[in-house]
Formats: C-alpha cells, structure tokens, sequence
C-alpha cells in the first residue's frame, strides 16, 4: 500500500529535476485545485561551513536542520588534510552513501576490487546531493553550436527562433532563478538585462570572470553573437603581433587571471571562435559599474518604481579555484538555493536565531524526501505510476526504510546514469513492461578528456581563479576553427583545487591508482603513504640544506601548481554506447559500444590530442621542447593497472529522445514511449524524462545550458497538455 498520493513526482534534483518541478509547482499554485508535488533525491544536502556575506552567522545548516533535512558542510581545508577528508567523507560508496561525489566504474571489480578486475573503459563521475550535478560542475552555461542539431538523431521540431528563445530562457532560469525565468517569460522580458525588480531572483546573474580579483575592469572585447544575448567576450590582444608567435599582455590584460590571460592568447592563435565562458557565479561588477552584483536597466517597463529596494547584499567569487568540491564564500548559483526557498522559505538575516521569522516558502505545495533512492516505477492499471524506493536514516545509513508513493504525473530526472538504470531495472521486471527497446542506447562520453602540461612557458597559476574561465572551439563550419564540423570539439581551461593541488608532486601514479578503482580508504591509504615518504625525504634533507636554498615542501598549492597548464576537452563523439544491467559479481551498469570499439578508440580523441599539440607548441617552455599534454588515464602505465578508461563527468544518452519507439526511449518532449500503443498518443500517458540521459548525440560542450534548456521546454509542453 502506498504511504502517499501526490499529483506529481519528480525523482532528481538536478538541472532536469529542478527546471521541471519549479514550473510544474507554479502551476499547481496557480490552479488552486490542491495539487501536490515531491522531489526524491537519493543524497543530502551541501553547504558551506564558513561565514559568507549573505549568511554571516552560518545559519544555514541550521535553517535547514529545524526542517528536519540532513546537511552536511564542504571539505574545507586547502592542503592535503582537505585532500583526506574529501576522499573519506565526500566520495559515496558503501556506508557513505550520502557522500557527494560518486564514481561509476562499469566493470567487474574483482577479488578485493583490485585482483582480476576489469573495466568497462569509462570512469563516470556524477554528483550525489540536492541540487543534483549543479553542486560540482564549472558553473559553465554553454551553448552549442547549431551543427549539433542537424545531426538526424534529434527529432526536434523546434524553429530556430523557438529554440533561441528557450536557451535564452534557461540561462535566465540558471542565473537569476527559475521563478524569475517564467515570470519573466510570461511579460515577455526574455533576455533582461539588470535586477528584475518585482520578481524573485535567488541569484544576480551570469558573469565573465577572468580578473584577479572582484571589481578589476578586465577590459574585454565584446563581440554580438546570435546565439547569445550576452555577447562574445574576448581577450584584448595587440594587432601587430605575427601570427605564431607568443602574444605578451598588454598593459589592458594586467589584472588577468594568469590561466585566463595565457589560455586565450595562445586559443586565438589556433582558432578564431574562442572567449570567455559565461559562468552561473555571482561577481561584484566591475569598476566601471555601480557596485553591486546588480544594476537597474535603464530601460525597465513600464518604468523603474519611484522607490526602488536596497541592492541586496550578495555573495561574490573569491578566487579560490574551489568550483568543483563546494564554494566556501558561497558565490556559485547552484540549484540548492533555489530549491531551498521554493520548499522551505529562509532563514531572517535580521533575526536567524527565531523559528518563526523564517521566510515563508515559495512554493508550500512542494516538498522533498532526501536519502531516498527509487528502485523502479509500476504502471497502475487504473492510471497513474506507484514509485518503490527505499530511504536510508541520517546518521544510521544502513537503517534502511522501504517507501512507495504513487503519482498521476512521474517526471525522471535522475541523469543520465540513475534514469537510466532506473528504467532499465523497470523494464526488466515488469513493472513498465512496455518500454522501447532502445532503453540504455546512445549513451555518450560527450568527448570528455582531461590533460595536464607540466611546463608552461609563462606562469599559470593554476589554482586561483574559477574552475574554467575561457573556451575555444575547433572544427565548426566557420573555416577559421578548421572547418570539419564532423570533428567539432571545445577545449578549455581547468583549475585544480588546491587541496589536489597538495598531490601534484605525487605524480601520475597515484592518479593510476585511482583510475584503477581504489576510490576508498585503499586509495586514501596510498597517497597518505606517498605524501608522507616524500615530505620525511624532503624533511630530512632541509635539515641540511634549507638554510641556502628552500626546499620543495615549503612550497605553497600555488608555487606547485604555477607553472601546469590543465586543459579539459569535449567533442562529436558517435555516441553508439549501451548500458546494461550488471549481473553478479559486476557493477550495477555495465558499458560498451554497439560496435565493439573501446571508448577511448573513439575518432574525436585523436581530433582532440591533434589540437593539444598545436596548443602545447605555443605554451609551453621552450627549455622542454617535447613536452606534451598527458591525459593520466589514458597511458602506457594506467593500461598495465587495466586502469586506461575515459574518465567522464558528462554522461549523456541512454534514454534519448527519437521519433519513435524504434529509435529512441522517448519522444522530444520527454513522453516514455510505450510499445504496446499506435497512433499519435504512443506514450505511457504522464511519464516523463526530462534530463542528460534524453540527449541523442554529442554535444561537445559542458551539457548544463542545454539540459535546463530541454527541460523546461518539457514543463511547458506537460503544463499545456495538464
């Protein structure tokens, strides 16, 4: 029997989750029929554990702790004791299920998972918490280039006015919040410029970050762009230069970031459409701006109020290249925050230690079950879907509850790998009988590759800053990215954390050892053995030598890291890989390719290690002529720890869309497919997937931008069918 009967479920809280569970909440509200609506999240919640300029006192936690849900705080610490509690506390596995970071290796794990183990050739890192991969990705809203929509496989039937107009929509669902964005849709204000004052924004808007610091004017070149409103931003660089040759900064380029400034300089030599990413992270404006995070347009309709609020105060980016392990000033636009709000209000800034001055929810028709983790979804045979899943106990994991809920409307929005295994697990049993054939085709590594320069010829500094600050593409249709829009790809800049930054000197193989499974305490244990053999070496020699020359370990995460470039990649991989349920003594999911390559032979990594090379040429030290990008998983040494696999953070397919139930899972507005029906309503009537597993193809770019962008095209077309 069920515990509860709701008008909608959401299972995720992701980007698919959130841009679908918001409007549909509104919606309920509107119609006043007492409509509700549950997120299921199989994690917990993050926060940071320091004071912030919006949450002074830490309360927070606190805030979210009086409403009876879990919280726990970032890793915090910079240097190698950050690295250990990272590894042991932030990394899920079996009795930390609630750790953030979850690694899928597809494969067998072998005796101990170290002896006779094998690997399926791809390593997918997923975030497990509420706020879904918002709480670890570079905060990057890309989009991609039209080219990836001519491919056959999208059975899109969107103009390109309609489909600029929902990327638009998203990325001001992405960077002011989601209320904002469909109230803002609704009077027609799409894209806006500035604070949009009668509206509710969780956040102030999407930035360029690549000064050193906050309110440093960057002086960039901004060019117009169709497919974005907010321009492309590039690097001012000198016209009298010759091409080939390195560009110094001028004078306008002093305040960059070092990464940013270098990265952009030698990507203007090798192509001609690269800039500065947009990025889902509050910044003060610069100082040729009024400060704040936000301005009044000029141009507000009907007219700005006679009295216009206080700029609200915001939190802002620090610098501190901690993007992907949680944002101690609280400065990233991460889902979380939206969520908060919309289920449980806020906390009283004025008055945090009084319950009852908690700000009122957004949305009290909406509310969420954490820890929880569904199992699979029954077709009822009278209408509507039962939702079986078990939910763990914070602070006694293994105290596990079985729950069922049932629902006229389910939305599946787990990404790529949970949705996936979900349906798959359906499928299997019989509780959606009726599923595609197609269910766990079309995976895609979205081309995602990783690549460390050891030697730069100018310092890069590569822990301050944001994660990710500038892009360039390769291989458009535009002649001057090499033209090949078959081979299209991105390559990027990527920061390291500092308290990774600590284990560089560690070498690439203890890189190995994780590629090769020892995610754990094995692998914990491996670098505390490592870190400590080396620092009593270097400890030892100090003691007679330091007093004429420093010695290594008294060198700061940034002297360490100044001079390593680290490029991340993504590109048209075929996207031809199948998930299937892992049997026993396997991994939940397994991997491969329809045909039969391995992961890693896919044609756009060779696309990708040609553009490396010629970047490599221009940055780095001449005194290390051969020096090259090394991708750490993918060497001679990790294949003989059978540890050579793609190491993924982009997951996409699994569940495309197609234009019917011999192509794809579902249709493109996220209706499952039901086999067992003809005609124009071949659906399972009210089932949804909204999120990365629906993406058919490659899209060479960080996937966030467009997977907000199809979601809430997806709530659109579920409220205009409600």
């Amino acid at each position: 029997m069920a515990d509860q009967h709701y008008t909608a479920v959401v299972i995720g809280t992701g980007f698919g989750g959130s841009m679908t569970a918001i409007p549909l909440a509104k919606e309920f509200m509107d119609r006043k029929q007492g409509e509700t609506l549950l997120m299921i999240e199989r994690g917990t919640w993050w926060t940071t554990p320091v004071s912030t300029v919006q949450d002074k006192e830490v309360k927070t936690r606190d805030f979210l702790a009086r409403k009876g849900q879990p919280v726990q705080f970032w890793s915090s610490l910079n240097h190698f004791r950050g690295f250990i509690d990272l590894f042991t506390r932030c990394f899920r596995r079996k009795k930390n299920e609630d750790g953030l970071f979850d690694i899928l290796r597809p494969g067998k794990p072998g005796l101990l998972g170290i002896f006779g183990g094998q690997n399926d050739g791809v390593s997918i890192v997923r975030a497990n918490g509420v706020g879904g991969g918002s709480l670890v990705y570079s905060n990057i809203t890309i989009r991609p280039p039209d080219l990836i929509f001519d491919d056959p496989r999208w059975p899109t039937t969107w103009t390109p006015q309609q489909r600029n107009d929902y990327y638009e929509l998203a990325r001001h669902a992405i960077g002011y919040g989601i209320s904002s964005a469909l109230q803002a849709h609704k009077d027609n204000r799409i894209p806006f410029k500035g604070i949009d004052l009668p509206l509710l924004n969780v956040n102030s808007g999407l930035s360029n970050i690549v000064a050193r610091t906050a309110r440093l004017d960057p002086h960039l070149d901004v060019k117009p762009d169709p497919n974005n409103s907010r321009g492309i931003k590039q690097i001012h660089l000198d016209p009298g230069m010759l091409p080939g040759k390195p560009l110094p900064p001028v004078s306008t380029n002093r305040y960059w970031l070092d990464r940013a400034r270098v990265f952009q300089t030698a990507v203007s030599q090798l192509t001609n459409d690269f800039g500065t990413v947009d990025l889902a992270i509050a910044d003060i404006t610069s100082e040729n701006a009024p400060i704040g995070p936000n301005e009044i347009p000029p141009n507000y309709p009907p007219k700005p109020p006679s009295n216009p609020p206080a700029n609200p105060a915001r939190n802002y980016c620090e610098r501190q290249g901690r993007c992907n392990v949680g944002c101690l000033p609280g400065a990233r636009h991460t889902l979380n925050k939206q969520l908060m709000r919309a289920i449980f209000g806020g906390f009283n800034a004025t008055d945090p230690d009084n319950p009852k001055s908690d700000t009122n929810p957004e949305f009290p028709n909406m509310s969420l079950e954490t820890l929880s983790e569904v199992d699979v979804i029954r077709a009822l045979p009278g209408g509507g879907y039962e939702i079986q899943y078990i939910q763990r106990k914070d602070g006694d994991l293994s105290n596990i509850t079985r729950k069922i809920v049932t629902a006229d409307i389910v939305i599946v929005a787990a990404g790529c790998v949970g949705t996936t295994e979900i349906m798959l697990r359906s499928k299997q049993r019989g509780t959606l009988p009726n599923l595609s054939d197609k269910v766990g085709f079309g995976f895609s590594t979205n081309g995602d590759y990783i690549a460390f320069l050891e030697k730069t010829q100018e310092r890069v500094s590569l822990i301050r800053g944001p994660v990710t600050t500038s892009y360039g593409h390769f291989n458009t249709t535009d002649a001057g990215t090499g033209g090949n829009p078959a081979a299209f790809h991105t390559l990027e800049d990527q920061g390291i954390p500092p308290a990774l930054a600590s284990l560089l000197g560690q070498g690439v193989p203890l890189i190995h050892s994780l590629g090769k499974g020892n995610q754990g305490r094995l692998f914990v244990l491996h670098a505390i053995l490592r870190y400590l053999w080396k620092r009593l070496v270097q400890s030892v020699r100090a003691f007679f030598t330091n007093y004429r020359e420093r010695d290594d370990i008294f060198r700061s995460e940034e002297e360490i890291a100044a001079n390593m470039m680290c490029v991340v990649g993504m590109g048209r991989e075929e996207s031809v890989g199948q998930f299937r349920l892992g049997k026993s003594g396997e991994s939940s999911l397994r991997l491969s390719r329809a045909d039969g390559k391995k992961f890693y032979d896919d044609p756009i990594y060779g696309e990708i290690r040609k553009s490396l090379a010629r970047l490599a040429q221009v940055i780095r030290d001449p005194a290390d002529p051969t020096s090259e990008f090394i991708n750490p998983f993918l060497t001679n040494t990790a294949g003989a720890f059978d540890a050579t696999s793609i190491a993924v953070s982009h997951p996409l397919g699994g569940c495309v869309m197609g234009k019917d139930a011999s192509q794809g899972t579902v249709d493109e507005f996220g209706r499952v497919f039901d086999t067992s029906k003809t005609g124009a309503r071949s659906f399972y009537e009210k089932l949804y997937i909204a999120d990365a597993s629906v993406i058919p193809t490659a899209l060479g770019v960080n996937p966030s931008l467009t997977i907000a962008t199809l979601a809430l095209r997806i709530a659109d077309n579920i409220i205009q069918e409600l």
